[in-house]
């Protein structure tokens, strides 16, 4: 999130309170400056919030500094720096050899109308490039969020900022947004998108949008329906994993084994394409792990599922300082007061789990990325998913006991071939496989572990290998 990433000045103290909803002073400029705290933990590309000029009326719960009021599309933002910073930005990843991704709102525009009436008081002549009224659906409130046909034709916002909803099947819309969107990606290098409000754009749309595009799209589709999200994937790339966000909160909140490898399952056999979807943990828009659950090991869980089930994992900044934010706008707090601490214990473990995926992917490219993860063991704390090729396989063994728990050992099987040597990434401690295929493996303090064969661990840089 600009805005709440990093200042230009550098300050990591510039008092920053996430309740007043107003811009912090995070800038383009700043995340240039701190691209390193990002690359050190492995990640290969930087999505930021979206550029273009938002309205700057400051209302009774804030500005716009998170991007999504948007007023003119053909100017940029300047709170987040000037055309040559955002230049700079993109030259700056691409020398590094990541990606900058841009999130994107192409369902509405916004207009304050400061308690007015959103049908009557909007003036569409402050809008560029849709000036007009003709190019939006008439006003009406949503009353039925899932209500799709009510969600995707009446009107997001409130009567504080009415944010006018695009009738996005007009070809007039539609040919507008995708030579926006061309031109933004050639001038400013973009490599992918993520899709704001993706649930309230016209489906049909969302194809053409993305051959427009030519690039990686994921959209933003808050819905915990598994034939809904897989459905979308006959439109777009790529959309969020709701569904899996969900289970993962109800076994790492309740203790509850079962909710997520029933998920697991059932996703991988209603969706054209798991591995594509776009899997997380924490976001903008909801209330951070850490105010749910305030233990440091629950997080190395939840964390560790993230980043290596099937899909493309995306980590929230400040997750790894283990922010705990409950809501929007909580869980919108500036970085910078963490000073960019690279020693916190989710920050390496960010950075251990990132290089071993890496290390899978690079033994196995393909295979990996698109081998899909099923659940391999249970028990009344514990559950065991398994990823990847016989012989280069990563296992996971999640544990939902927190910190407190004490020692006690496992008994698992179906994750290795007899008399293997295999090693926890985490804790480098190492176990072989029985001759009965059986693994007893030591757990404490609700700790995950993370095996890999011993063999394939040359050149991963983890447990002293270089």
């Amino acid at each position: 999130m600009t805005d709440r990433f990093a200042r230009t000045d550098g300050s990591t103290t510039h008092y920053c309170n996430p309740k007043d909803g107003l811009y912090c002073g995070g800038t383009w400029r700043g995340t240039i400056d701190h691209l390193d705290y990002i690359q050190g933990m492995g990640f290969d590309a930087v999505m930021i919030s979206p550029i273009i000029k938002n309205i700057e009326e400051r209302i009774s719960y804030g500005e716009a500094y998170h991007g999504y009021w948007a007023q003119d599309m053909y100017s940029l933002n300047l709170h987040f720096g000037t055309r040559q910073d955002l230049l700079d930005l993109s030259q700056a990843l691409h020398d590094r050899g990541m990606f900058l991704m841009m999130d994107t709102v192409i369902n509405n525009m916004a207009f304050s109308t400061n308690g007015g009436n959103p049908a009557t008081d909007v003036n569409y002549s402050t809008l560029n490039p849709f000036n007009g009224p003709d190019f939006y659906h008439l006003y009406c409130k949503i009353y039925d969020w899932n209500n799709y046909p009510q969600a995707q034709n009446c009107w997001t916002g409130d009567t504080i900022v009415a944010l006018p909803d695009l009738n996005t099947e007009d070809e007039r819309v539609q040919t507008l947004l995708e030579m926006w969107i061309q031109e933004m990606i050639s001038t400013y290098s973009i490599d992918g998108l993520r899709l704001d409000a993706a649930k309230h754009i016209t489906p049909n749309f969302l194809p053409k949008f993305q051959e427009a595009a030519d690039t990686f799209i994921f959209g933003e589709v808050y819905e915990g329906s598994v034939d809904i999200i897989c459905n979308y994937q006959n439109n777009i790339n790529s959309v969020t994993n709701y569904p899996i966000y969900f289970a993962l909160l109800d076994t790492f909140t309740t203790g509850n084994t079962d909710t997520l490898q029933i998920q697991v399952e059932v996703m991988k056999n209603s969706c054209p394409n798991i591995t594509s979807l776009t899997i997380f943990s924490e976001n903008h828009d909801t209330a951070r792990f850490a105010s749910m659950k305030d233990d440091i090991n629950l997080a190395k869980n939840i964390l560790t599922f993230t980043l290596l089930f099937d899909g493309i994992p995306i980590i929230y900044q400040g997750q790894e300082q283990h922010f705990s934010g409950s809501h929007d706008p909580y869980n919108r707090e500036p970085l910078w007061p963490s000073a960019y601490n690279t020693t916190t214990p989710l920050y390496k473990t960010i950075t251990t789990l990132i290089r071993l995926r890496k290390h899978a992917i690079h033994l196995d490219p393909i295979y990996y990325t698109d081998a899909k993860t099923y659940p391999i063991y249970r028990g009344s704390g514990e559950m065991a998913f398994r990823k990847g090729r016989e012989g280069r396989q990563v296992v996971m063994v999640l544990s939902t006991q927190g910190s407190n728990s004490g020692a006690y050992t496992i008994r698992m099987m179906n994750g290795y071939q007899p008399s293997v040597v295999v090693r926890d990434v985490l804790s480098c401690r190492m176990w072989r496989v029985n001759d009965m295929g059986e693994l007893r493996m030591d757990m404490e303090s609700g700790e995950p572990r993370v095996l890999f064969p011993e063999e394939v661990m040359r050149g991963s840089g983890l447990c002293g290998y270089v």
